[in-house]
């Protein structure tokens, strides 16, 4: 059931520290989970000309020893390879329009062609990498156009989303939000161009605050589609967190539309919440196609 009371933005923070520390404490159950209940290999020993280079290593060290040599879990390697991959292409640390010749990936990223080319028919499906026949693969370009087309979707879906969500949520609801909010205000601003660390802790802050919005939604298909286009918009948005780098009265802007949104949402106040969604995306949209645009005249100049 919705929550029906409104509670102030300024709750205590100790309710939303605890929760932000809980969720921080899951992964690492999970994964000492995974870790105890991995099965270890053993092997027979053998003496002599054929030995097996292997034994009498304890089993840890035979799998580390593998791994090493490229016979890893090929599903575990598909998947590393595919969320750096992933992260790279989102990021715009491979270049939007670049060919992605297998040589070149195999030796970035320390892998072999198999994995490659079954995480890049994946990324072609989510409109990351493009394949143009005898071409082969590359980076999707940017376009105005696309970038238009993205945010004009993005709006739609995530207004629907955002009504629901504020229909629906409840307390834990409003404590990532309230958590979500406090890390991106405080996110450090990158110091150039070149502090990648910076812009990628921004987006992810970002992001996160944005997903915690509508993260009530009933719909999984709606938050699948959200999620699709956000990560689209991001490798366009790049250029407004470099934008705020040099303009700290930017950066005061994004903040105060941020902590407008969230505001309006905890009061349960949907009809402003949408419009105040609504008019930061739209003027994003602005801001990306502006320092596009002069990016473009430079390179022609």
């Amino acid at each position: 059931m919705p929550n029906s009371k409104t509670k102030p933005a300024s709750r205590a923070t100790s309710a939303a520290a605890g929760a932000a520390k809980a969720a921080a404490l899951k992964p690492n159950a999970a994964k000492a989970g995974r870790a105890s209940a991995a099965p270890v290999r053993r092997r027979a020993t053998r003496t002599g000309a054929g030995a097996d280079p292997h034994d009498g290593k304890p089993a840890a060290v035979v799998l580390d020893m593998e791994t090493a040599a490229g016979e890893g879990d090929p599903k575990t390697l598909g998947e590393g390879i595919y969320a750096r991959l992933r992260s790279d292409l989102i990021a715009g640390r491979i270049t939007p329009g670049t060919r992605l010749p297998f040589r070149q990936l195999s030796a970035r990223y320390e892998v072999g062609i198999g994995p490659l080319r079954e995480a890049l028919v994946r990324l072609a499906s989510e409109r990351l990498v493009d394949f143009e026949g005898q071409r082969g693969f590359m980076a999707a370009p940017l376009s105005l156009k696309d970038l238009n087309d993205l945010c004009q979707l993005r709006i739609q879906l995530s207004c629907q989303a955002l009504r629901d969500s504020i229909a629906r949520g409840g307390e834990d609801w409003e404590d990532e939000i309230l958590v979500a909010l406090h890390r991106l205000v405080r996110s450090p601003l990158p110091s150039s161009s070149d502090d990648n660390a910076a812009i990628d802790e921004w987006e992810r802050r970002h992001d996160r605050f944005h997903t915690s919005l509508i993260a009530a939604c009933e719909s999984r298909w709606l938050l699948h589609f959200c999620a699709t286009l956000s990560d689209q918009c991001q490798r366009y948005r790049r250029f407004i967190v470099l934008s705020m780098a040099q303009s700290y009265s930017l950066f005061d802007e994004v903040r105060s539309q941020h902590q407008a949104m969230a505001e309006a949402v905890l009061a349960r106040r949907a009809d402003e919440a949408e419009v105040l969604l609504m008019a930061h995306y739209r003027d994003s949209l602005a801001r990306v196609m502006e320092q596009m645009e002069s990016f473009v005249r430079r390179k022609r100049a």
